[in-house]
């Protein structure tokens, strides 16, 4: 391949065109790809990070805090890679070939991760080949992250202005595009069931896998049309060299005005190959000069990763709050958590020209001077705001989030299913109260019983009744701090056994529900002849299956193992021994069986025995239906003989967490604060960084927004890492008091401390002067 490179003269005599029809004709087409290589790339890399919190929750079983902290981690790898980017492209490969090895990469990161995620979640390469695909992943889009836009800069003449500019809109609209799509798309690829699963992570991530592929393709289709401006100096590393020489000068005894001034300690432009170019003029000194300017613009960007720290917690910490919400926006759609995050993408392209042509000119207009800090302020004091919105919504969410049991005690929930013996209940001689009949169909969550005791300590629970053929008994379960049970009566016996409180968080409407079956071998029905019974105390070893039932259940066949999201099981590799005590001698007198919680989308289901090892075969259990159409909430289901003298089989099943009542329409405000506080802060302080640094340092003042971004997830993973916080509202309410007190900071630097260094017309005679060598010393 050969690379072909400007003739300066040529564009010197080549007239800018200006008409539609001349610059269609001399548009280089080779830009094409380049857009076409962002918009793939973009699409890869927010589709695949929309649905990183959820991964990382579900698949990997991440506590949410650490899911946070890894989430955080990823963006600071994405965001300090662009300076390695920066500094290969510049100073030694390249622009194009920094694009195209990177994106190599890049693609194998997505492809490990793709692949990581088809297996099941107890495979041992979890975490670590899903962390080393993300680590790849990180090191490639950031590495390519400074190249690309100026690449495609490089294709058109220099002075072309107005076609640069086109392009560069047209590139912007390509990032946006990307991410819209992908941020909408990709957790819905997500929520189709596959693999036996309710959620597809392999396609979620796996169309990301191959639109990186595509990318890369995309991008070497155009190698040869390409215009590759070889490497030169890299801004980067003289702006550090510069540093690191006025440091080691600093005591030279040569009294200066500024430290970075002792860079210039024994510079002789005599000797300097740029300064003898210029004929009598010190272009070092103006490079020193320059570096003073950055260094103001830096200062007044101290505020900018804490904006960062707050903005980037919309894919992770508000994630987490929308799994804990009503979902349901109608009866026939569902928007599912992950999807929430392309309300910003999709509002931050509506409210820039707003601002811009509405409210800008407005503000203005009623006397009120708009200058860039001012912009920044507001913007910063929104995003705080925002967050503050959040805590509140975060209030009115934990009312249906579990009540989880301290180190020192345990929770139990009594369930008394007896149709008319209410129980007088006595708790190891403290607490005391009644507990009423036929607790069978409640509508409401039973508050638990607090036992105070050591890591494993046994409860004395007394149980006495006025009414005649009603036990009096005591029970002493034996317990452990920290846990929470549920304890049943029932007319064969009591029984108790620890209960999930985990709200179901794949965030696709769905419910939990636990499985407690007492049913003695003789009760079980005589066409289940896979039950494998050998006395009357064992009971049902195999599956239990909650099959959906509607229009599209089919007779022949309503309980079909194959079909993903209709289909859920109860399955014996997940089933623990029950215990079920006579009430008079507190013997053991059957064994039943306790099923792990299952998440179930919502619907109507029966139960069927299942057996599918061998041959298909299911057999219904005589009960009436399960019909569930709320999410978030924690069931219970008991099955039990109704009596000892009678073989048919009752349901019973109680709410051990409410469900969730809050709707995901809350967090709209939410989500509008802070995409106005991104056009207020973050594009009006790009835009300060970049016009008030000097035309030379503007790629650096780049590099240091970007790496901005990644100080401020580091700030998350650091504070969160800590594990400060009660709960997400505490959270929400700090992180929007310390924006509230940053800004603060920020004005009076504002005020007292920034002078605008006017460096907005590249072209003028201040922008290029250059400083007179007498003034070296």
């Amino acid at each position: 391949m050969h690379s072909r490179h400007r003739d300066d003269d040529d564009e010197q005599l080549d007239e800018q065109p200006t008409k539609f029809v001349d610059i269609a004709k001399k548009w280089p087409k080779q830009t094409f790809l380049i857009i076409g290589n962002e918009l793939c790339e973009r699409f890869s890399f927010y589709g695949m990070r929309a649905v990183l919190t959820l991964y990382f929750v579900n698949v990997l079983h991440f506590k949410n805090a650490h899911a946070t902290v890894f989430f955080h981690a990823f963006t600071v790898v994405s965001y300090s890679s662009p300076i390695l980017g920066s500094i290969l492209a510049d100073g030694y490969i390249g622009k194009f070939w920094t694009i195209f090895s990177v994106s190599i990469l890049y693609a194998i990161g997505q492809i490990l991760l793709a692949s990581a995620s088809i297996a099941p979640d107890d495979n041992p390469i979890h975490p670590w080949l899903d962390m080393l695909g993300l680590l790849i992943i990180g090191i490639g889009t950031g590495g390519i992250k400074p190249c690309v836009s100026a690449f495609g800069g490089d294709q058109f003449p220099a002075h072309y202005t107005k076609m640069i500019s086109y392009f560069f809109s047209m590139f912007y609209f390509s990032i946006n595009a990307g991410s819209l799509i992908s941020m909408y798309l990709t957790p819905y690829l997500r929520s189709v069931p596959c693999f036996g699963n309710d959620s597809c992570y392999p396609m979620a991530f796996g169309v990301p896998a191959i639109l990186m592929i595509l990318a890369t393709l995309i991008f070497m289709a155009g190698s040869f049309w390409y215009k590759k401006v070889p490497p030169k100096e890299n801004v980067i590393s003289r702006v550090m060299a510069t540093i690191s020489r006025a440091l080691k000068n600093k005591s030279s005894g040569i009294p200066r005005s500024h430290w970075i001034e002792h860079s210039l300690d024994g510079h002789v432009c005599s000797k300097s190959k740029v300064c003898r170019e210029l004929h009598g003029k010190c272009a070092e000194r103006k490079f020193v000069e320059d570096v003073k300017v950055l260094f103001r613009v830096c200062l007044m960007m101290l505020p900018v990763p804490m904006f960062w720290a707050l903005y980037d917690q919309q894919g992770s910490t508000w994630v987490i709050q929308a799994i804990s919400m009503d979902a349901h926006i109608t009866d026939s759609w569902t928007l599912i958590p992950d999807q929430m995050g392309f309300l910003n993408a999709f509002m931050i392209l509506l409210m820039i020209p707003i601002f811009q042509s509405g409210i800008y000119p407005f503000v203005e207009k009623i006397g009120i001077k708009l200058t860039l800090l001012r912009k920044m302020t507001a913007g910063g004091l929104l995003t705080a705001t925002a967050f503050i919105i959040c805590g509140i919504v975060q209030l009115f969410v934990n009312r249906d989030l579990p009540i989880l049991p301290s180190a020192d005690e345990a929770h139990m929930t009594i369930i008394n299913t007896f149709p008319t013996c209410e129980f007088h209940t006595e708790i190891n001689t403290v607490d005391s109260f009644l507990l009423p009949a036929n607790q069978t169909k409640l509508k409401d969550v039973i508050e638990p019983a607090i036992i105070k005791g050591g890591i494993e300590f046994t409860a004395n629970i007394t149980f006495d009744s006025d009414a005649p053929n009603c036990p009096k008994f005591v029970a002493n379960p034996v317990l452990y701090s920290g846990y929470s049970y549920y304890l049943a009566l029932s007319p064969i016996g009591w029984a108790y056994t620890a209960t999930p409180l985990k709200k179901p968080s794949n965030g696709q409407g769905e419910f939990a529900i636990s499985l407690n079956y007492m049913v003695s071998c003789d009760n079980i029905p005589d066409a289940v002849t896979w039950k494998e019974c050998n006395s009357s105390t064992s009971t049902y070893n195999g599956v239990i299956g909650l099959c959906k039932v509607d229009e599209l259940t089919r007779p022949e066949a309503p309980c079909d193992p194959k079909s993903d999201g209709r289909f859920y099981q109860f399955s014996p590799s997940r089933r623990h021994q029950l215990e079920v005590h006579d009430y008079q001698t507190g013997e053991i007198t059957n064994t039943g069986a306790t099923y792990d919680a299952i998440d179930v989308r919502p619907g109507t289901y029966r139960l069927y025995y299942i057996d599918y090892e061998i041959d298909y075969r299911f057999y219904p259990l005589d009960l009436p239906p399960i019909t569930q159409n709320h999410m978030g909430g924690v069931y219970t289901l008991t099955i039990a003989t109704r009596s000892k003298l009678v073989k048919d089989v009752v349901s019973y099943s109680q709410i051990m967490v409410p469900y969730n009542k809050v709707s995901i329409i809350w967090q709209i405000p939410q989500y509008i604060v802070l995409t106005a506080g991104e056009v207020l802060f973050s594009v009006t302080g790009l835009e300060f960084a970049y016009s008030e640094a000097s035309p030379q340092l503007k790629s650096v003042v780049q590099a240091v927004w970007l790496f901005t971004v990644a100080v401020g997830d580091l700030i998350d993973v650091v504070i969160l890492s800590l594990n400060l916080f009660s709960d997400v509202a505490t959270q929400m309410f700090v992180f929007g008091a310390a924006m509230y007190i940053v800004m603060a900071i920020f004005i009076l630097l504002a005020v007292n401390y920034y002078e605008y260094a006017h460096y907005a017309n590249d072209d003028s005679e201040a922008a290029n002067a250059i400083v007179d060598t007498d003034k070296i010393q």
